[in-house]
Formats: C-alpha cells, sequence, structure tokens
C-alpha cells in the first residue's frame, strides 16, 4: 500500500488513463511511463504508481496524486511544500518530493509526484516512529525560525490551515483553532448560544491558562517543523528498509508537542500513551511538565474542531467537540491569572 489515509469516497477525478504533459514534464527528459495503475487510498484525492524508464535505462516507480478544483490546488502546493520542508531535517522519513501542477490537459485538476515507497499496512515500530519524529522536531531548530507558522497555507484533510507568522505560539495555536471553527460553522450552520460561551472561555481563559506559562516568565519555546497531521494513517513501515515513513503532512513551524497529541488513550487513535512516553525521553515536555497532559488535551479540541467540519453530516462529530471543550473549561477555566495566583503560578511569576 501507498499513502493511505482516512478512507470513505472519492472526488469526481477522471480515472488515470494518459498520463498528462505537465506530470511527464516532473520527470527527467526523455523519460518513458510504461505502467500506471491506482496505489492506495485516500479521502480527497486519487493515487496512482507511475512505473517509468529514465533515460539512462533504469526503472523508477513515482507515487502521483490528483486533486479536483480550486481549493484542492492549494491542497497539492502546501503538501508539497511541506514535504520538501522535511527534506531538510528528515529525508529518509518521507517519500522524496518531486513536483506539484495543474495539468495541462485539464486546468482544474492538480496534482504532486514524489518518490513511490510501497508500505505495509502495519503499525509501524514505536521506538523508531518516535525516534525519527522527535529527529525531525529538533534537527529542524537549526533552521533558525523564529516565528510560527508557514510561507503557504497547508491542508488538513481539505480545510485550509491559517498559516500567517505569528509572534507566539499562544496566539498561532488561537488563530489556527479560529479559522478551523469557522469553517466547521460554515459547514454546519450557526453554534448555539451555549457552544458559543463555551468556545469563549477557551479562548479568554483556557488557552492563556495553558499556553502563555511556557512562553513567559523567562521560558520560550523554540518552534520546530511539524507534521501537522501526524496520526497512525499517515505513518506506514516501508517494505524494503522497514524503517518508519510519514505522508500527507500538512505542515508549519509551532510547538513540538502539537505533533504528539494523538499519541493519548483520550484519542480515538492506535499510537496510545505509551507513544507519547516514548517520544518524550528523547525530547522532554516543555515547561511547565505538569501541565503536559492538559496541553495535549488542548491541541486535540483542534483535531474535534477538524473532525466536525469534515464530517459534517454526523451531528455527533459537532456533540463531540462541545463535549471536549467544556470538559477544558471545566478543569483550567481559572484562567492564566487564576494559575498565576496560585502555588505554582507564583513560583512561575517569581
Amino acid at each position: 500500500m501507498n499513502h493511505d489515509s482516512e478512507a470513505g469516497g472519492y472526488p469526481s477525478v477522471p480515472e488515470f488513463g494518459e498520463v498528462d504533459e505537465n506530470v511527464l514534464a516532473s520527470l527527467p527528459d526523455g523519460s518513458r511511463i510504461v505502467g500506471i495503475k491506482g496505489s492506495g487510498r485516500s479521502y480527497w484525492t486519487r493515487t496512482a504508481r507511475l512505473d517509468a524508464i529514465l533515460p539512462d535505462g533504469s526503472k523508477q516507480a513515482f507515487f502521483l496524486k490528483v486533486a479536483e478544483g480550486d481549493n484542492c490546488k492549494g491542497m497539492m502546493q502546501g503538501e508539497y511544500e511541506s514535504m520538501k520542508a522535511f527534506m531538510q531535517f528528515s529525508p529518509n522519513f518521507i517519500p522524496r518530493p518531486i513536483s506539484w501542477g495543474t495539468f495541462a490537459s485539464n486546468p482544474n485538476l492538480h496534482f504532486t509526484l514524489s518518490q513511490f515507497r510501497e508500505f505495509s499496512q502495519e503499525l509501524p515500530d514505536m521506538k523508531s516512529t518516535c525516534a525519527h519524529l522527535a529527529e525531525l522536531h529538533l534537527k529542524s531548530h537549526s533552521a533558525g525560525i523564529q516565528k510560527f507558522g508557514f510561507p503557504v497555507n497547508t491542508y488538513n484533510g481539505s480545510l485550509a490551515q491559517d498559516n500567517r507568522w505569528t509572534d507566539n505560539w499562544e496566539q498561532f495555536f488561537a488563530q489556527q483553532l479560529r479559522g478551523i471553527l469557522k469553517l466547521e460553522e460554515k459547514v454546519r450552520g450557526p453554534q448555539t448560544e451555549e457552544m458559543q460561551q463555551i468556545l469563549q472561555q477557551i479562548f479568554t481563559k483556557v488557552i492563556p491558562r495553558l499556553l502563555r506559562p511556557m512562553e513567559t516568565g523567562g521560558h520560550s519555546i523554540t518552534p520546530s517543523l511539524l507534521h501537522g497531521d501526524f496520526w497512525h494513517g499517515n505513518v506506514s513501515t516501508d517494505i524494503l528498509t522497514g524503517e518508519p515513513v510519514t505522508y500527507d503532512a500538512s505542515a508549519f513551524w509551532g510547538h513540538n508537542e502539537y505533533d504528539i497529541r494523538t499519541m493519548t488513550k483520550r484519542a480515538r487513535y492506535e499510537f496510545g500513551a505509551a507513544w507519547q512516553t516514548e517520544y518524550l525521553k528523547l525530547y522532554p515536555a516543555a515547561y511547565p511538565e505538569e501541565d503536559f497532559g492538559a496541553r495535549s488535551d488542548l491541541y486535540l479540541l483542534r483535531s474535534k474542531a477538524h473532525d466536525s467540519a469534515l464530517f459534517s453530516n454526523s451531528p455527533r462529530f459537532r456533540q463531540i467537540l462541545v463535549e471536549h471543550a467544556e470538559s477544558l473549561v471545566e478543569a483550567y477555566g481559572e484562567g492564566y491569572e487564576g494559575w498565576l495566583k496560585s502555588p505554582r503560578g507564583r513560583r512561575h511569576d517569581g
């Protein structure tokens, strides 16, 4: 299998036939396509393996992803730029990106082209996966990025993330969450008054309470290059190397712990809390360490908002979002100022 993601439906992209000339132009001059077939599953795109003979006579396989519509043009660019950024710090952890563009034969179809790597369907090794992810996060510090954001918008599923640069993580996380909630409301309809009140508390109380301590009182966060959608559906084992490989990134520069929010017993993911423990051996939790679990729950709120926006045909997803937000308000609704008055907060401020 190659590049599996959460399956469930396909856009109306035509079946693959003759390879478009702009895709061919991404290959070395003189390359010849000798085979094309569907490969893997993707909720938002059609995907295929291209087998080619290169000018030197060698054979090579490529992975083609095609999506339809104006929104998908941004999706393809965002994914390509995400994987291109990864190449600087962890090139073996991803399929090598080659190009992105628009079909010459149909300006409504957009594509990415990358190295083809054959994957097993089994969950990859925990220690190796956590080591690769921590390596990506830590090595990316060498880029010297001091702000939070990304040069282009990237897409979580079919939803654009607001990647405008900010000076601090609290501001950036709130910016992205507001953007997703606006998309959620657009597809589901107006929020109830109760939901509005709960979400207001998230922005005015919970986010400052859980994120501001990391960037005040002499503490700071070094932005890491994040995958942005790191869950068990976006990581596999390379059959040839036995090593983990990740794909379908929606990257941005942010707090490294955001990428491991899916490694928790509270999530619907297969990683489990042991994966967080393994990762934290390599990249310890930020200050204050005792808030690590709470931050994971806050970061999961964004995942709940994504789910509610992406799968708007099920009312249950909005209810899950509201219930998760309500639990955060109940636990951390004292806000940053209230926390500063506590013994832990006084130690922080001092």
